[in-house]
């Protein structure tokens, strides 16, 4: 990690802010680096109760922010009795303010804001919903991949977690750097022209490769590894060979980055999709901790493997003592 240590030393230095409505680096690029939260309240999917409307009401904002704050304070520590709970509080860090636009939901393509699956991709990531924190587990496999400290897929910067959703990006002329809090997951992204891996060769981040269209840096993500076979907390986020990711990044201003992405992939979806899920550096201005980035170390001291298939064979246990 001391590469990086070098790059964010090096960008103290090179690349002060600079005054007018897109910063710049020494070199002349738009300056993305710094550390940036996707951290909002608005869904990434349009809730039906709100469909055919593409925006909440300034009052209707105001209520959401503040009935949120509110639910999770009361519910704050509590959990169903038999279990063993979950986070509270003091290890959140979820947005409080819906995005300042205030969209109902962070796709913004298909229009309806609701991801187009097909028949199939919909069953399948309905039986992956229902079997969250239900098992079977038999072994470690059959926790997800956020579960066992792996990562949760592609995209890295679709504002979904309850925390860790800061993002540090480093910059040189030919790379682009993206460090994710959550799974401390690292995107190297050339921006040289050098030619993409052989198809054969699969990442868990897939290959990804960067050009400027513009002011904007569009980022194409392809030779994703074919990890279908693992169990995904969001089914549309598992590795897989047949998924393209198009991102678009562009610096709308002191605060804010223009982040939008298109998952294309005939094989669970009908059409393509895009969202819009604006970046800011101004970590305040959608209620999470202000603050750098921390390491997220999820393999330390990480029991829940070993604790959920204890817990497994204990209720087998009990249900043949009680035959």
């Amino acid at each position: 990690m001391r590469w990086v240590g070098a790059l964010l030393t090096a960008s103290v230095v090179l690349c002060p802010a600079v005054a007018d409505s897109q910063p710049r680096t020494p070199w002349g690029d738009p300056n993305f680096q710094g550390t940036w939260t996707s951290a909002t309240l608005t869904p990434l999917e349009r809730p039906e109760a709100l469909a055919g409307r593409e925006a909440l009401s300034e009052a209707e904002a105001a209520e959401l922010e503040r009935t949120t704050v509110e639910q999770r304070v009361a519910a704050d520590g509590t959990s169903r009795p038999g279990t063993v709970g979950g986070y509270n509080l003091v290890w959140m860090d979820a947005s409080t303010r819906v995005d300042a636009d205030r969209r109902t939901s962070l796709i913004v393509d298909p229009p309806d804001g609701r991801i187009p699956w097909t028949p199939e991709a919909r069953e399948a990531s309905r039986r992956e919903l229902a079997r969250y924190g239900t098992g079977p587990y038999l072994d470690h496999t059959d926790l997800d991949t956020g579960e066992r400290c792996i990562t949760d897929g592609l995209p890295l910067m679709v504002p979904i977690q309850p925390y860790n959703m800061n993002f540090l990006i480093l910059q040189t002329p030919d790379t682009i750097v993206m460090l994710h809090e959550m799974y401390h997951e690292i995107r190297i992204v050339p921006l040289d022209g050098r030619p993409r891996l052989p198809e054969a060769i699969g990442l868990w981040l897939g290959d990804a490769r960067g050009r400027w269209e513009g002011d904007t840096l569009v980022v194409e993500t392809t030779n994703i590894a074919d990890k279908t076979h693992y169990h995904w907390s969001r089914l549309w986020r598992a590795s897989r060979p047949t998924m393209r990711l198009v991102e678009r990044f562009t610096r709308v201003d002191e605060r804010t980055i223009d982040y939008r992405f298109t998952v294309e992939d005939e094989t669970m979806f009908t059409a393509p999709w895009t969202v819009s899920a604006p970046l800011t550096n101004d970590q305040a201005s959608r209620g999470v901790t202000v603050g750098g980035l921390f390491e997220y170390a999820c393999h330390e001291g990480n029991w829940a493997v070993a604790n959920v298939l204890s817990g497994a064979r204990a209720e087998e246990a009990r249900a043949a003592a009680e035959d």
